[in-house]
């Protein structure tokens, strides 16, 4: 895994400039390349053929293709046959190599042959044309923005872009409302007007000046297929074995986060049995652990290492991961507000002392429907045909009337956000339970008329099923997984140079999951496929067990190590130079302070809004 970047107005200084930024994503290496209207960059984390050969960025032997590629391909070793069959050579191990020629033959037909993560820039010589292309689910990130003469600079990181002269870096205030109704800002948008984000599955071709984009892969969870669960339990394990094998290929060492949940279980599981298949060592586990009990996973992590005979690690939280809020920033390069992003640098930090690679089970619950939201969802559809509206309006005005209070307990405030959806379609109903500042609050905070309503209602709109779990799924497959799970994922990973691999979002996976119906994905609850997968694994103990999530105490930081923050950064002049209302805010911090309402995502958007604003203006 790497940083890439590169520009159609190749200037050497800035191209250095931009691999300064994309340093932390590839301590082993750097390459700046320039051609004849282009210029890429390329630092390299060396996971996969650790030589010389697999430097970057690659040309193709007759000069006209040149690569600058982020991420793996698993299956580069079977496509790599098939290519070696008709007569293709090869001079590295790599599967950078193999990506060049595969797309050299096949160019966009490519794509489909892929498994893997990836991001990469591929640069034609003699057509004068540079395609970008993201992953399908987008786990790798990718960035992009015009210049002012018709050409295009992209990057990993937006930070990185930054450091390219004629962006425009002013702010989009559109993505500023979505960032605050979802606490990142969903692709295409980013903060700043002039850079958009390559959504995932997509490619964009420049030529001349002119973009043209596309769509390659879309997920499909449409739940057309009825098979029993013991068949689909069958039909799953394999596709999960294949998975946790492919990303055990590595020539460094690979770990695997363990938080006692059944999703890392499951992987940490196969794991195990996959090393023990090849004779090799058993695997390296991490457990993030905390003082504060109704947040630490430790002993139920601790029975599944145990189970499967791991080498096991626990990992306290640091006292001071708050003070990461400074670093998450600059890493992410727009406000990002999901502080479980400060467990992941926490713990990748920590883990990298030990591995270079680390297997992760995020993409579980959305992939086998294991949110507490997606019940609700499927309640409130039965509800709807069964209670006329007026009544169902009537409950929705009584929610108001559901105590709450700020120490972390969400029952209650789910339990609201339910009754008060009650009245409202189903697209808007699951927006509402998804996002955070309202309409009505985004508007009093911005003092703006005509802020956007809710953005993810579109989507679940488009969805191609009208089942109401499969357009949760669909909907959070397509915006809160790419937009808030792995985007903290890579940013926090990489900003320590951790490569980590997701087993569950297997393309092939998605794909089949996807596919059996929505009955059956909640048949048993929650997560009723993977569950009956683990059952064949893990002991029923492990497999039962509820599951935390792994979220920071923010409600008791906020009281405590984060109280100065508050403070001295959600003040009214400082609220002023946000182009935020301050009324609006200090009610959140007196309903927060006094108990009554658990604000505590919302104040640590704010923070770290402020904190991004400060960092983007001050000199670099």
């Amino acid at each position: 895994m790497c940083g890439i970047a590169g520009s159609t107005r190749p200037d050497p200084a800035v191209l250095e400039a931009m691999a300064a930024r994309l340093a932390h994503r590839g301590p082993d290496g750097q390459g700046v390349w320039t051609g004849d209207g282009i210029g890429l960059v390329h630092t390299r984390l060396a996971v996969i053929d650790l030589s010389t050969g697999g430097t970057q960025p690659m040309r193709s032997p007759c000069g006209r293709w040149t690569i600058a590629f982020n991420g793996e391909i698993y299956n580069y070793r079977e496509l790599r046959a098939e290519l070696e069959a008709v007569g293709e050579g090869f001079a590295t191990h790599s599967d950078t190599e193999v990506l060049l020629r595969l797309l050299m033959r096949d160019g966009l037909d490519a794509l489909a042959r892929l498994a893997g993560m990836f991001a990469f820039a591929l640069w034609d010589a003699q057509a004068r044309e540079l395609l970008l292309v993201r992953d399908r689910l987008g786990v790798k990130p990718l960035v992009y923005g015009r210049l002012a003469d018709g050409g295009i600079a992209f990057a990993s990181e937006i930070d990185a872009l930054r450091a390219h002269p004629g962006l425009d870096l002013g702010l989009d205030r559109v993505a500023l409302s979505d960032y605050l109704a979802c606490l990142y800002v969903p692709a295409p948008r980013t903060i700043h007007a002039g850079i958009s984000k390559l959504p995932p599955g997509h490619w964009l071709r420049w030529r001349g000046g002119a973009i043209e984009t596309g769509r390659w892969w879309r997920p499909q969870v449409t739940g057309d297929r009825r098979p029993s669960l013991d068949e689909a339990a069958e039909e799953v394990l394999p596709l999960l074995r294949q998975a946790v094998a492919a990303r055990l290929v590595a020539d460094v060492e690979v770990g695997c986060f363990l938080s006692g949940g059944i999703d890392s279980s499951v992987i940490a599981a196969l794991m195990a049995e996959e090393r023990k298949r090849q004779g090799g060592p058993p695997p390296k586990t991490f457990t993030m652990t905390f003082a504060e009990a109704a947040y630490d996973e430790r002993d139920a992590a601790r029975a599944v290492a145990d189970h499967i005979g791991a080498i096991h690690t626990e990992l306290p939280a640091q006292a001071e991961t708050a003070g990461f809020l400074d670093d998450m920033v600059r890493h992410f390069g727009e406000p990002f507000g999901n502080p479980t992003a400060l467990l992941i640098r926490d713990l990748s930090g920590m883990a990298r002392r030990h591995v270079t690679v680390a297997l992760a089970g995020d993409g579980g619950d959305e992939v086998f429907a294991g949110y507490p939201r997606y019940q609700g969802g499927v309640l409130q559809a039965r509800l709807a045909r069964t209670i006329p509206r007026p009544l169902r309006r009537l409950a929705a005005g009584a929610a108001g009337l559901i105590p709450e209070n700020s120490a972390g307990r969400h029952v209650w405030r789910r339990a609201r956000e339910f009754l008060s959806a009650l009245g409202l379609e189903p697209a808007e109903a699951y927006a509402s339970w998804v996002e955070y500042f309202d309409p009505g609050e985004r508007a009093e905070l911005l003092g703006q008329d005509g802020v956007p309503g809710r953005p993810l209602a579109q989507v679940y709109g488009a969805a191609p099923s009208a089942h109401p779990l499969d357009s949760m799924q669909q909907t959070d497959l397509e915006t809160f997984l790419p937009g808030n799970l792995l985007a903290y994922g890579d940013a926090m990973s990489m900003a320590v140079a951790l490569e980590v691999r997701l087993p569950l979002i297997d393309h092939r996976l998605v794909e089949a999951v996807g596919r059996m119906s929505a009955d059956l994905r909640m048949a048993q609850g929650k997560k009723t496929i993977l569950k009956a997968v683990a059952r064949r694994l893990l002991p029923q103990s492990i497999v039962d067990r509820p599951k935390l999530g792994f979220n920071p105490p923010m409600g008791v930081w906020l009281g405590t190590s984060l109280a100065p923050l508050l403070r001295d950064r959600l003040t009214p002049a400082r609220m002023g130079e946000l182009g935020l209302a301050w009324a609006p805010v200090r009610r959140l911090l007196d309903q927060q302070a006094g108990g009554r309402r658990d604000h505590s995502l919302k104040l640590w958007s704010l923070l770290v809004l402020e904190a991004w604003e400060r960092g983007a203006t001050a000199p670099r």
